[in-house]
């Protein structure tokens, strides 16, 4: 079987993975896959009912067959990954064989503002008070993951969705 490479964004909630997945999916006439969404669909609840029943461990599960399904489509796809996705060793090496992988890199003070109160009541790890310092928390422990992933990186900060998307497809070249 030929493996299809896909275009999968990884990087900090907040950095414009979303976004940034459907203009760019839309402009290469691919198509798209937002792994959390997958994951809530699959479940028939959403990512904090999962969390708050069952645990970060069972949504991390469900993360990783969301993943390895999109990875294994036969069309080109663009992925937004959920921010914890390279935490499994199998979620790393699936995407290095899959996927061109692009680290959308924002500053945690940014994707705090991006976000805002009730986007980040949705979340279960930065529905906490002080969003931003647990966004750099979270950075702290997945930036060397992400660097040794990431094909591309984008800094997101001072750029719009369809700004970075541009760039991202004079990046990737012919292939995509």
């Amino acid at each position: 079987m030929n493996l299809v490479e896909h275009v999968a964004l990884i990087g900090l909630p907040g950095a414009g993975k979303s976004a940034v997945m459907g203009l760019l999916a839309e402009r290469l006439a691919w198509g798209s896959v937002d792994v959390d969404r997958a994951v809530e669909r699959k479940a028939g609840r959403s990512v904090a009912r999962i969390f708050a029943g069952e645990g970060e461990e069972r949504f991390r599960a469900l993360e990783s067959l969301a993943l390895a399904e999109a990875l294994s489509e036969t069309r080109p796809l663009v992925i937004a990954c959920g921010g914890g996705v390279l935490g499994r060793a199998a979620n790393r090496d699936l995407l290095k064989a899959r996927a061109r992988v692009v680290w959308l890199r924002v500053d945690p003070d940014e994707a705090a503002a991006r976000l805002g109160p009730e986007e980040l009541a949705q979340r279960p790890l930065l529905s906490a008070d002080r969003p931003e310092k647990r966004l750099r928390e979270l950075l702290d422990r997945r930036e060397d993951a992400y660097a040794a992933a990431a094909d591309i990186v984008i800094v997101t900060d001072d750029a719009t969705p369809g700004e970075i998307a541009a760039r991202l497809i004079a990046l990737l070249g012919p292939k995509a």
